[in-house]
């Protein structure tokens, strides 16, 4: 009833009347709710139109706000039925980890894209911390001479987290856990507690620059093995001057080390990029 109603007031624009610019902000400052919340309301209800099975299962009770929120992310009126049947007896929780990796339409069956799984990360700060967080992002998009998503924004400061205090010239920029399933070749991102499938893209690009502990399933240590020996590091980033390499950008913070032919071709030359350019240089030397 309350997604409804919030729907026919959007309509009738009421929000305007009480002075708001969106109805989301009316919902900020009338409603006392979040601005991610008042999106997420208002989403659901906009998508509950074309959804009527789970919009009367909602209605009865049959289904909760939790999993109807994450089924009309995928479900459309040709593939509701299906994601319905699919999700009988799971939990909210399960429901969660199903429709990730799903585009709208996509139907349970489907093989999941690892590369547009997201996760939601939170930060509850003083209200000082908040200013300089800010701060941070709006310097951050000037030197990238854009308005940097949130990924790219974490990705940035993880990276320059778990940078070396020498430089990074002598170990890898960042260090995360990946294995590699033997049968189908497909590679997890393993972190504490979870772990996530990523794409064959992100797997090469890790594998440009990573070290090797060995088989898992050995219980017998095995010496670590570098890609990029700590002085082929050193001489490339002096050779580079210690900044991106691809044309016209002169980053030099966030860069990392890639092959300008990748090694199976037999070729072991390396070029410095930034992680705005990484992804570009690599598609542009591969189609070179």
């Amino acid at each position: 009833r309350e997604l409804a109603l919030l729907r026919e007031a959007e309509e009738i624009g009421l929000f305007r009347r009480r002075g708001h610019p969106t109805m989301a902000a009316y919902m900020v400052a009338e409603l006392e709710c979040s601005r991610h919340t008042a999106n997420e309301k208002l989403r659901v209800a906009g998508e509950l139109i074309d959804l009527p099975e789970i919009a009367e299962a909602f209605r009865t009770g049959e289904l909760g706000w939790t999993k109807v929120r994450e089924l009309t992310r995928v479900a459309t009126t040709d593939t509701e039925s299906e994601w319905r049947e699919a999700i009988n007896g799971r939990s909210s929780g399960e429901v969660q980890q199903m429709v990730k990796g799903f585009r709208k339409g996509a139907r349970p069956a489907d093989r999941p894209d690892p590369t547009i799984v997201e996760e939601w990360v939170g930060l509850r700060v003083p209200a000082t911390i908040a200013g300089m967080w800010r701060q941070m992002r709006r310097a951050l998009d000037a030197e990238a001479k854009r308005r940097l998503p949130d990924a790219e924004i974490a990705e940035r400061l993880c990276k320059l987290a778990l940078q070396p205090g020498d430089g990074g010239h002598t170990r890898p920029p960042f260090q995360i856990a990946i294995t590699t399933c033997r049968q189908c070749k497909t590679a997890e991102q393993i972190g504490p507690g979870v772990v996530n499938e990523i794409s064959t893209a992100a797997f090469e690009r890790a594998l440009c620059d990573a070290v090797f502990i060995g088989d898992l399933g050995n219980d017998e240590p095995q010496r670590a093995q570098w890609t990029i020996p700590a002085n082929t590091r050193r001489k490339v980033a002096v050779r580079d001057r210690f900044t991106c390499r691809y044309p016209g950008c002169t980053a030099t913070r966030f860069v990392e080390e890639h092959h300008i032919v990748h090694r199976e071709h037999g070729a072991i030359t390396r070029c410095r990029t930034c992680a705005c350019c990484a992804t570009r240089t690599m598609r542009r030397i591969t189609r070179g």
